[in-house]
């Protein structure tokens, strides 16, 4: 079900992008609270996603180049949505909480290339204590994030 969704959301992705166009588009954002509110959602799906394929990864239930493969898609999203945010040209009341979500971001792209590193090291049959060591600093990623999310909603306006 979690990779449906990440694929649907990567094809729908990649369709806006591959789109040949023979103008500049621009889009103007004037509801920034909604906008926030949607890149929000996307980047809880994506984040709960990543944690399930990881944890599956963990248990045996997948092979870490699966994983791998889900996290760089993952991956590219987050970037998409980052992206997203700092071409919407915030207005003033709205920069503050915009570039505090945009850390959330990218801490949590931070964890997904952390995870990879682990699922790189279960292939190379590392010991367990490296791993644990990485894993900790996912922790700590996943903590960050969760505080530059609360930062972003204590700066709305």
């Amino acid at each position: 079900m979690t990779i449906v969704i990440l694929v649907a959301i990567t094809i729908a992705s990649f369709f806006v992008w591959l789109t040949p166009q023979s103008y500049d588009a621009t889009f103007v954002v004037s509801d920034f609270k909604s906008h926030l509110d949607g890149i929000k959602e996307i980047h809880r799906v994506l984040v709960d996603g990543i944690e399930k394929e990881f944890q599956k990864m963990l248990n045996g239930d997948i092979t870490p180049d699966q994983f791998i493969e889900v996290a760089e898609i993952s991956s590219s999203q987050i970037n998409s949505q980052i992206i997203q945010l700092v071409e919407s040209s915030a207005s003033q009341e709205w920069q503050e909480s915009y570039l505090n979500y945009i850390e959330a971001l990218r801490a949590t792209n931070s964890n997904i290339r952390e995870t990879i590193v682990v699922a790189n090291m279960i292939k190379e049959g590392s010991d367990k204590q490296n791993i644990e060591e990485i894993l900790k600093k996912i922790d700590h990623l996943k903590e960050e994030s969760k505080s530059f999310v609360s930062a972003s909603d204590s700066t709305r306006p």
